[in-house]
């Protein structure tokens, strides 16, 4: 029978080590993609938190409105609320796939379109030399012919 034994070590952060980390907790941490570009609204978890939150807020509000100031009583505002929000919500999120769809913005374009890129570097990489400058002779060609 083998005992193994464990030790605890405390590690204290110096003061310039506290210090820095006091700087970089003062830095507002931004969303990028792994090329660097800043990600649009919308595409974290906080984003989709704060829609989630503005729009539950928002239904709050049309609620409590309705009741106060259309005098409707508590079960048709209420009715009149979800309604509304569910058909609006609805034809939105369809309205963003129609849109994704026309402009071909959608994940298995986007797959096809790497893989495509993929095949065509692969191949031109595995091409002979003396192809390859054939090739740009020919696309010099048809450039100029234009």
């Amino acid at each position: 029978m083998t005992t193994t034994t464990i030790s605890r070590v405390l590690v204290v952060p110096n003061r310039k080590q506290q210090q820095q980390k006091q700087q970089h907790a003062r830095y507002r941490v931004k969303a990028t993609r792994d090329d660097g570009d800043d990600v649009p609204f919308g595409y974290t978890r906080l984003d989709v938190m704060l829609i989630g939150g503005g729009v539950t807020g928002l239904g709050f509000a049309a609620y409590y409105g309705l009741q106060e100031f259309a005098g409707f009583d508590a079960q048709w505002a209420g009715n009149v609320v979800q309604l509304t929000f569910v058909m609006l919500l609805t034809l939105l999120w369809v309205g963003s796939y129609i849109q994704r769809v026309f402009n071909k913005d959608m994940t298995y374009g986007k797959q096809l379109k790497d893989y495509e890129e993929a095949v065509m570097q692969k191949r031109l990489e595995e091409m002979p030399e003396s192809e390859l400058m054939a090739l740009m002779d020919e696309s010099e060609r048809a450039k100029n012919e234009k």
